[in-house]
C-alpha cells in the first residue's frame, strides 16, 4: 500500500487556519479591553453564551514509502606524497667562561681523647699505689701502647711486716692492622711477693720469716684474619712463659693455639681447634722434664629442626707420668641448643679434656706452697651440661645451669706436716665427683647502671684417700655493680661469699671447718674535670679476717683515697 501526499495543499490549509485563529484572537482582545472600561462602575460580568461547533475533518491522502536501500557511494582516498627534508643547524656560540667560586668550611677539630692516665694512691697498712696506662691515638695502622701496676702493701693482718705483700706488673703490646688480617704481639713481667705468716709463733723459739717471690717473664705474638666476610676464619698465636721463685724452682712453658673455621653456608661450618703445649719445670728435688699436651678439636655445626648443633671429637695426646693415663686419650664433643623463643635458649651438652695444671697456675691459686710442688695434669674423662639462658628484657638477662663432671688426678691443698706454714698439692689419682649448679642474672641501663650476680653450688665425691674435697668451697657468690650519677660521680660495689671450705688439720689429722668469707668492697670516683678525678675505695668494709686459706686471715677494713690523671 502506497500513500501520496500533497504538501503544497496541506501547507495552504494550515495558514488559513491559523490566519482565522489571529482574527478571533484580536477580536476577543478589543472586546475584553471595552469590558474593562467599566469594571470598578458595576462590577458585574453579564451572561453570554459561547457556542463551539466542531464539525469538520481533516483527511490526509495517503502517502507512498520508499523502501529501497540508498547504495553506499564510491569515495577513493587519495594519498599525498609527503616529503621532509632535514637541515644541519650549526650555531656558534661564543664561549662562557664560568668561574665558580667553592663554598669552604671551617674544618672541624676532632674532639681530644683523653685515653691515657696516671693514678696514684695511698691506703692503710703503708700501701702505696700507682697506675698508669699509655697508647696510640686515631691511628687506623697500628696501635701499641703500655700499662703499669704496682700495690705494695708493707704490712698485713698478722705481725705488722711479717705479713706483708706485694704486686708489680709491666706490660708492652701492639698491633699492626691490615684489610684482611691482623698482627699482635705482647710483651711483659710480673712480680709476686709474699711471706709466710701461717703460723702460730713461738715466744721461745728462734723462727725465721720466709719470704717468696715470683717472677714471671711473657713474651707473645699473634695473627688473625678480620674479614667478616671470608669463608676461612683462623687465629694463630705462640706464647713463651717463663717461671722462677726464691726456692730455686723454674718453669718454662712454650703455647702454640690454633682455631680455625670454614663456612660450608649460612647454618654450616667446620671448625678446627688445636694447641701444643711444652712445659719443663726443674726444682731441687725435681729433676729437668718436659711435659707434652697436644690437643686436636674438630667439630661441625649445623641446623637441623630448629636445633644448633655441634658435633665432633677432642683427641689429647699427653706424656703426664702421674697416675696410669693414657698417652693418647679421645673425647666427645657435642652441644645442642633450642630457642624456645627469641629471647629464651635451652642447651645441653657432653665434653672431655686434659686440664693443664703448671706451677704458675698453681702458685697463682695459693702462693703460700712449699719447695718442690710438682704439677700434673687433670683428666677429665667426662662431664655433662646443661641449662637455660636469655633476656626477660632488653636490659634484664639471666641463666641457669648444671654440670656433672668426673675427673682423675685432682689436686687439693694440703697444710705441709713438716713446715704448717706451707701447702703441698695433694692428687686424688682415683675419680673425683664433681657436682655444680649455678644462676646468673645481669642488668644494664644505657652505662648508666650495671648489676651482675652470680651464685655457685658446689658437691665434691672424693676417693676413699680423701675424707674431704679440702680447701674447696661448698658455695659461692658474686655480685659486681656500678653506677654513673651525671656523668660526674662513678660509683661501684663488690660483694664476695664463699663457704663450706674446710682444711686438714695435719696434727691431729682431722677436718676443720674455716668460717665462711664475706667481703663487701665499695668504690666512688669524683670527676674534677675531663682530665682530673679523685677517687676512695673500702675493701672489707665489715672488717672480717676470714681464711680461704687454713692459717692465713685476710686484711681487715683497708681504705685507700687518691687521683686520677687522663691525658
Amino acid at each position: 500500500m502506497s500513500y501520496n501526499i500533497n504538501i503544497d495543499k496541506i501547507y495552504q490549509r494550515y495558514m488559513r487556519f491559523f490566519s482565522i485563529l489571529i482574527v478571533v484572537l484580536l477580536l476577543s482582545t478589543v472586546h475584553i479591553a471595552k469590558a474593562q472600561e467599566g469594571w470598578e462602575n458595576d462590577g458585574e460580568i453579564e451572561d453570554v453564551e459561547i457556542e463551539i461547533v466542531k464539525d469538520r475533518e481533516i483527511n490526509l491522502p495517503k502517502a507512498n514509502r520508499q523502501f529501497d536501500k540508498i547504495p553506499p557511494s564510491n569515495t577513493t582516498i587519495q594519498k599525498d606524497k609527503l616529503e621532509y627534508f632535514f637541515q644541519s643547524m650549526d650555531f656558534k656560540l661564543p664561549e662562557l667562561n664560568v668561574r665558580v667560586r667553592p663554598l669552604k668550611m671551617k674544618s672541624q677539630k676532632l674532639s681530644k681523647i683523653y685515653g691515657n692516665y696516671v693514678k696514684a694512691g695511698f691506703g692503710n697498712y703503708v700501701t702505696p699505689y700507682l697506675e698508669g696506662y699509655v697508647a696510640s691515638k686515631r691511628d687506623k695502622e697500628r696501635m701499641y701502647g703500655a700499662h703499669l701496676y704496682y700495690l705494695n702493701s708493707q704490712r698485713g693482718p698478722v705481725n705488722d711486716e711479717a705479713s706483708g705483700s706485694g704486686r708489680f706488673d709491666l706490660d708492652l703490646f701492639g698491633k699492626l692492622f691490615h684489610d684482611d688480617f691482623t698482627v699482635g704481639g705482647e710483651l711483659g713481667f710480673r712480680n709476686r711477693s709474699y711471706h709466710f705468716f701461717g703460723f702460730e709463733p713461738d715466744p721461745n723459739v728462734f723462727q725465721v720469716l720466709e719470704e717468696q717471690r715470683f717472677n714471671n717473664f711473657y713474651l707473645s705474638t699473634s695473627i688473625e684474619n678480620t674479614d667478616a666476610d671470608a669463608k676461612v676464619q683462623y687465629f694463630a698465636g705462640l706464647k713463651f712463659d717463663y717461671l722462677t721463685d726464691d726456692f730455686d724452682a723454674t718453669e718454662s712453658e712454650v703455647q702454640f693455639d690454633f682455631r680455625g673455621k670454614y663456612q660450608l653456608g649460612d647454618l654450616t661450618s667446620i671448625n678446627l681447634n688445636s694447641d701444643l703445649d711444652l712445659i719443663t719445670q726443674k726444682d731441687d728435688l725435681i729433676e729437668a722434664g718436659t711435659r707434652t699436651i697436644f690437643r686436636i678439636t674438630p667439630t661441625v655445626h649445623f641446623q637441623y629442626e630448629g636445633f644448633k648443633i655441634q658435633a665432633g671429637f677432642n683427641a689429647v695426646y699427653e706424656n703426664d707420668t702421674l697416675g696410669d693415663s693414657e698417652e693418647l686419650h679421645f673425647y666427645p664433643e657435642a652441644r645442642a641448643s633450642y630457642d624456645l623463643t627469641q629471647s629464651f635458649q635451652v642447651y645441653a651438652g657432653i665434653r672431655g679434656d686434659i686440664v693443664k695444671n703448671t706451677l704458675r697456675q698453681l702458685t697463682t691459686e695459693n702462693p703460700f706452697l712449699g719447695p718442690n710442688t710438682a704439677a700434673y695434669n687433670q683428666n677429665k674423662t667426662f662431664e655433662f651440661y646443661g641449662g637455660i639462658e636469655g633476656k626477660l628484657t632488653s636490659k634484664f638477662g639471666f641463666g641457669a645451669g648444671i654440670s656433672a663432671a668426673s675427673y682423675k688426678n685432682m689436686y687439693f691443698f694440703i697444710n705441709d706436716v713438716v713446715s704448717e706454714q706451707k701447702f703441698i698439692a695433694a692428687y686424688a689419682e682415683d675419680n673425683t665427683g664433681v657436682f655444680n649448679v649455678f644462676g646468673e642474672l645481669s642488668y644494664n641501663t644505657e652505662e648508666k647502671l650495671r648489676l651482675s650476680l652470680r651464685g655457685d653450688v658446689f658437691a665434691y665425691d672424693t676417693p676413699d684417700a680423701f675424707e674431704n674435697a679440702w680447701h674447696k668451697p661448698n658455695y659461692k657468690l658474686t655480685v659486681i655493680s656500678s653506677y654513673n650519677l651525671f656523668d660526674k660521680f662513678l660509683f661501684g660495689g663488690e660483694l664476695y661469699a664463699l663457704g663450706g671450705l674446710q682444711a686438714l688439720d695435719v696434727a691431729t689429722d682431722r677436718s676443720i671447718d674455716l668460717d665462711a668469707a664475706f667481703d663487701v668492697n665499695l668504690n666512688a670516683e669524683y670527676l674534677v674535670s675531663s682530665q682530673i678525678s679523685t677517687f676512695v675505695r673500702f675493701n672489707n668494709i665489715f672488717g672480717q679476717q676470714y681464711e680461704l686459706l687454713n692459717n692465713y686471715p685476710s686484711r681487715e677494713l683497708q681504705v685507700m683515697v687518691g687521683a686520677t690523671y687522663s691525658f
